[in-house]
């Protein structure tokens, strides 16, 4: 059988043996023996066979052709399951868009209630309890006095302290006369020494005319005009005069020395004074200390509150904590504002700031949410727990927060106003590195995105970039691949599809 007659049979193996059999006539007639005038029909069978030949190629090239084989350089013809899909019936999904702020990152721990204030009281001096006025629970006020101890010892210090002020402060009476009298003399010396020194000018001015005086009778007496007994006489008046001039002199020193003397006595008088005040200042302070243990025997409160704790009863011995007592009388509590004591993991410290809101919740009080801040914080770590102790302040005006109660405490640590957030259902795959894709509807296909991730609870994921907010996003990414043709569906519509969806049985 020639080339040709085996394609023709592989081509078509259903036509019968005698077109086989006239083609590999017609074949042989024309590929061995030229044609003769005498042999034309057997001429008429060979172009018959040379047309079956030909239609039998484009039978095989027809074939060739629905089977996926094609000629070089041929263009490719869509398959007829190409031309189908183009025509399916969109996926209705359920589609949301971004919600404006950030995930809230909070902290919730162990919580409980603590007085805002919280005092021991002790007694200051020991004695017997004498009185009681209060007991667990009674409600107080700032410097009621709560109990009274009785310690005659320390009344009888007040009272000889007392005396002891009223006798230092006659002494500084006394004292201050002296200083007065001590200027009177000081005064009276000053004048005598005005007087004295008086007396030397007269006795200076009769020292000098007798003087005088004396010079003339001498001359006198030399020219024999008067006789030698009146010069005597003038003489003996000259050195009369002379002496009072000297005794006149120290008179003078004598008055000025009892003017210092006077002088020292007002000093020391006066030095006196301060001695006698500064004695009253010293007793006083040992009256007023004498009266602060009397004040010690009264117990009363610092502030207002409530009485949490009653150690003794009326009789009983009170040894003061100076004297080593450890047991404290009472013990006040305010608790019109309560202090929250909870602990900040380490993981959320640096997030932590005074001011944070704060949500708190008790078991005693179930359904309720006691609202507050952040007050306070250690600012440091216990090595322990790797935990920072922190303070929530309420206000407690009915008194329905009792010291002691705990439940949880919600501190909201941080929350993005400029993120977005879509729910953690909407992310195709996991994310890496702050990367994740979503489904986003676009002319009626969903189209893979990449975005930008931020902070992710597990219900929630924040959008930092790649959105935009009117943008819708598929949430049933595995019901869908890129180039999907989708069309948003109702929320309850897409509820109903999932509950009948094969996916979700």
């Amino acid at each position: 059988m020639t080339r040709l007659a085996i394609r023709r049979v592989l081509v078509n193996p259903c036509e019968s043996k005698e077109t086989t059999a006239v083609s590999n006539a017609a074949v042989g007639v024309g590929g061995v023996k030229s044609f003769r005038g005498e042999g034309r029909p057997r001429a008429r069978w060979a172009w018959a066979g040379l047309g079956a030949v030909v239609v039998g190629l484009a039978v095989a090239l027809g074939w060739w052709h629905f089977a996926g084989r094609d000629f070089p350089g041929r263009s490719a013809v869509p398959s007829p399951a190409a031309k189908a899909g183009s025509s399916v019936e969109p996926i209705a999904v359920q589609v949301v868009s971004l919600s404006p702020g950030g995930i809230r990152r909070t902290s919730a721990q162990v919580g409980s209630v603590r007085p805002f204030q919280e005092a021991d009281l002790f007694a200051k001096v020991s004695g017997y309890l004498a009185k009681l006025h209060v007991d667990y629970g009674d409600r107080v006020k700032a410097g009621q006095v709560l109990a009274e101890i009785d310690d005659p010892e320390d009344v009888e210090e007040a009272k000889k302290t007392a005396a002891d002020v009223a006798q230092a402060e006659a002494a500084v009476v006394q004292a201050q006369a002296l200083v007065d009298s001590a200027r009177a003399d000081r005064a009276a010396s000053a004048t005598a020494v005005e007087q004295s020194e008086a007396e030397v000018e007269r006795y200076e001015s009769m020292r000098s005319y007798h003087e005088k005086k004396f010079a003339r009778y001498r001359d006198l007496v030399a020219r024999q005009a008067i006789p030698q007994q009146i010069a005597d006489e003038e003489e003996e008046g000259y050195e009369s005069a002379m002496a009072s001039e000297t005794a006149s002199r120290k008179a003078v020193l004598n008055a000025k020395a009892q003017l210092e003397a006077a002088a020292a006595r007002v000093k020391k008088a006066e030095a006196d004074v301060v001695a006698a005040r500064a004695a009253v200042d010293v007793a006083r302070a040992r009256h007023a200390k004498a009266q602060v243990f009397v004040a010690y025997m009264k117990i009363s409160s610092p502030y207002d509150g409530v009485v949490t704790r009653r150690n003794f009863f009326p009789g009983a011995f009170i040894r003061s904590a100076a004297e080593g007592g450890t047991v404290p009388l009472l013990t006040i509590a305010r608790i019109d504002k309560v202090r929250v004591m909870t602990h900040i993991p380490d993981r959320d410290v640096p997030y932590a700031d005074v001011g944070d809101e704060a949500d708190v919740t008790l078991d005693a009080l179930p359904g309720r949410v006691f609202k507050g801040a952040v007050s306070r914080f250690a600012d440091s770590e216990d090595p322990t727990s790797r935990t920072m102790y922190t303070e929530i302040d309420l206000p407690n005006p009915g008194a329905e927060l009792r010291p002691g109660m705990y439940g949880v405490a919600t501190v909201v640590l941080d929350q993005s106003r400029k993120a977005s957030t879509l729910p953690a259902s909407a992310l195709a795959g996991e994310s890496r590195g702050g990367k994740g894709d979503v489904f986003v509807v676009k002319d009626g296909v969903a189209r893979k995105t990449r975005v930008d991730i931020g902070a992710d609870d597990g219900l929630r994921i924040e959008i930092l970039s790649g959105l935009e907010p009117e943008e819708q996003v598929v949430l049933d990414v595995g019901a869908v691949a890129d180039g999907t043709p989708v069309r948003p569906a109702p929320q309850e519509v897409h509820a109903q599809a999932a509950v009948k969806s094969p996916r979700h049985e």
